[in-house]
Order: structure tokens, then C-alpha cells, then sequence
């Protein structure tokens, strides 16, 4: 007979989106995975940062060979919200938000703009707003254009938005484990 013991695990992700979170969030998991984890829990709260670095990390939760599961403690902002979706299940507490807006630049002081700088930036930015709404539209409710419209403004959705388009399953408070706990804060 074999092992009919779970291995849960429950990692709280409070933490900005960057190469750096990135990489030390994808040796968490590779950890996990080397533990034989059968299920994580990611408990997130996060006001985004890298879209590049978000999408590794969907990328990388999405690879894991393990159920996943994310939920939404506080706030998920930004790019924060494509890790979210990476989640098998999701939910949300009651009071937590989800904040959306369009990709942009941060621009180094005197840093000249010329034509086609700016045409290769306004180009990244389509692109990431494609893939993002593309992610988007294949875990939730929507459609890949209601996603393009979720970049057009600044707009922060509540629980109630995310359960009736298909962001989350179920509107419920969080269980704090009482073992098997990763802090994730940086």
C-alpha cells in the first residue's frame, strides 16, 4: 500500500514583482516540488511591480506538478493578478481587491524619446496587454477583449466583480495553517 498521506504546504506571498522576488518565489516552488508537496496554498497579497517577472511566475506555478491553489488575503494589484489566476482554485476574502490598469514605463531622467524608441515601447506594451488579456480570458469568465478593456483605466474590482467573472471560485475567508507555512515577504 502506498502513502496516503497529504502534503500540504501553504506559502504567503507579500511581496512587489521583480526579477529578484521572482527568482527566490521559483526556488520555493523548486523546493516544494523536491518535497513532494501534493498540495500549495499561495496566500497572496501584492501591489504587483515586472510584468516579465509576473509572467515567469505564472509560467513557473503553472509547471508544478502539484495542485495549486491562490487566495487572495488583502490585495492583488497589477501583474499580481496573472500569478493569481495561476491558481487551480481560487478564492477571495471578502474585504480584498483586485486592482487593474495598463503597462507602462519608467522613464530615467533626460532620457531622449525619439520616434521609433516610443514605437518600441508602445509595442511592448500592446504585447504585454495581449498576453496578459489572453491569460485572462483562458482562466476566467471573460473574454480576451474585456481584458484589453481592463488595461485601458486604473480600476480596483472587489470580490464580489472577481466571483461573477470567473476570477475566483468562491468568496471565503482564510484558514491560517497551523503548520507547513512559508513567509514569503520581501
Amino acid at each position: 500500500m502506498g502513502n496516503t498521506h497529504m502534503s500540504n504546504h501553504t506559502l504567503v506571498f507579500s511581496a512587489g514583482i521583480d526579477p529578484q522576488s521572482a527568482n527566490a518565489f521559483i526556488q520555493q516552488l523548486a523546493q516544494l516540488q523536491a518535497a513532494k508537496v501534493d498540495k500549495l496554498t499561495i496566500a497572496m497579497n501584492s501591489g504587483g511591480g515586472n510584468v516579465h517577472a509576473g509572467i515567469l511566475m505564472y509560467n513557473a506555478i503553472r509547471a508544478m506538478p502539484f495542485e495549486v491553489t491562490t487566495h487572495n488575503i488583502g490585495h492583488v494589484d497589477s501583474i499580481a493578478n496573472i500569478i493569481f489566476l495561476a491558481g487551480s482554485t481560487r478564492y477571495a476574502c471578502g474585504p480584498s481587491t483586485f486592482m487593474f490598469h495598463g503597462v507602462g514605463f519608467d522613464l530615467n531622467a533626460g532620457q531622449r524619446l525619439e520616434e521609433a524608441s516610443l514605437e518600441a515601447m508602445l509595442d511592448t506594451v500592446l504585447t504585454d496587454h495581449k498576453r496578459m488579456s489572453a491569460i485572462i480570458a483562458g482562466q476566467t469568465g471573460l473574454s480576451p477583449e474585456a481584458g484589453m478593456e481592463l488595461f485601458k483605466q486604473q480600476k480596483t474590482k472587489d470580490a464580489k466583480w472577481a466571483k461573477d467573472n470567473g476570477l475566483i471560485k468562491e468568496i471565503r475567508d482564510f484558514a491560517y495553517p497551523q503548520s507547513n507555512v512559508t513567509l514569503f515577504v520581501q
